[in-house]
């Protein structure tokens, strides 16, 4: 049995132990440890030091590829689209200097530029009152566009609205629906607050769809209603449908892979990335660059996903 004497014994040699250590920590050892933690300071000031050198070096060779690469994109996508006819749809939140950036790159490249046309949050209202008249609507639209699909929705509506597939011969086919067909339809739309912005006065054999910034995953998880992504990924795949080519744009952050985009959305639907070509770093010289290269590809039957990001298979197209 342990009785009094043992605690005492125990306690009498915590505190000799804790006497001795700090009389060694106030005498014999007290300046060994203190130059051994001054260097231990020293040697993290001298790599902080370090690290911010080669961070900076870093950032000054980044800033002078993107000088060299804006520099040149004027000369790297002149006359890649001559004689093409291109649109740029907007959606929800998209960054207007991105639009304006995106638009000249197109008109650089040689294209005839058509839009931007606006697709407003009221085409994924997810209500199932909003989901009815919108099929109601895309019944009445598609007749009067003369649509052989009686069925088709509202997605494929707006496609044969704005967009048509060259013939092999140059000219635009299938046959058109007529103007006032097109300006009735395009009013209809606008009336009911699913577009806006300028109505394209001839249809187009290109389309560059252009997102809005990535949205925190916590934000997006938290808001109400159903996710709009993949709806809007649909979209464009109906619009490269009837073109012929589409590539989705947008401005995403490499580092962080805890958001959602309209880009991530497209790249996660097998359907959407076979046919529809992304690019994650457009508002790069690199990535404007990438977005008239991944129309070149989409012309030649084939598509591609670019960038930094995740999902992104090379950081622009190869060519060729």
């Amino acid at each position: 049995m342990i009785d009094f004497r043992y605690h005492l014994v125990s306690l009498t040699s915590v505190l000799i132990a804790l006497a001795v250590g700090i009389v060694l920590g106030a005498g014999p050892l007290k300046e060994g440890i203190s130059e051994s933690l001054g260097q231990q300071v020293e040697q993290l000031r001298e790599d902080k030091d370090t690290l911010r050198a080669q961070l900076d070096s870093s950032q000054g060779i980044v800033q002078a590829q993107e000088s060299f690469a804006a520099a040149q994109l004027t000369r790297i996508v002149s006359g890649q689209l001559t004689d093409r006819v291109a649109a740029v749809v907007t959606l929800p939140g998209v960054d207007d200097a991105l639009v304006k950036r995106t638009e000249d790159t197109i008109a650089a490249a040689g294209a005839t530029l058509l839009g931007p046309v606006a697709v407003t949050t009221a085409w994924t209202d997810s209500s199932e009152a909003a989901r009815s008249e919108r099929s109601a609507l895309a019944a009445v639209l598609a007749q009067g566009l003369g649509m052989e699909d009686a069925s088709a929705d509202l997605d494929a509506v707006l496609a044969t609205l704005i967009a048509v597939p060259r013939t092999a011969d140059g000219e635009s086919g299938p046959a058109a629906p007529t103007d006032a067909a097109r300006i009735s339809a395009w009013d209809t739309l606008a009336d009911a607050g699913l577009v806006t912005g300028t109505f394209p006065t001839i249809r187009a054999s290109l389309v560059a769809v252009i997102s809005a910034p990535a949205t925190p995953a916590s934000v997006a998880s938290a808001s109400a209603g159903v996710d709009p992504l993949p709806a809007l990924a649909d979209l464009a795949l109906a619009l490269d449908q009837s073109a012929d080519g589409t590539v989705i744009v947008g401005d995403l952050d490499p580092a962080v892979t805890d958001s959602d985009s309209l880009v991530s959305a497209a790249r996660d639907s097998s359907a959407v990335r076979q046919q529809v070509s992304t690019v994650d770093a457009a508002n790069t010289a690199m990535g404007q660059a990438a977005s008239i290269l991944a129309l070149v590809e989409q012309l030649a039957g084939r598509s591609g996903q670019y960038g930094m990001a995740a999902g992104a298979g090379s950081p622009f197209p190869a060519g060729g």
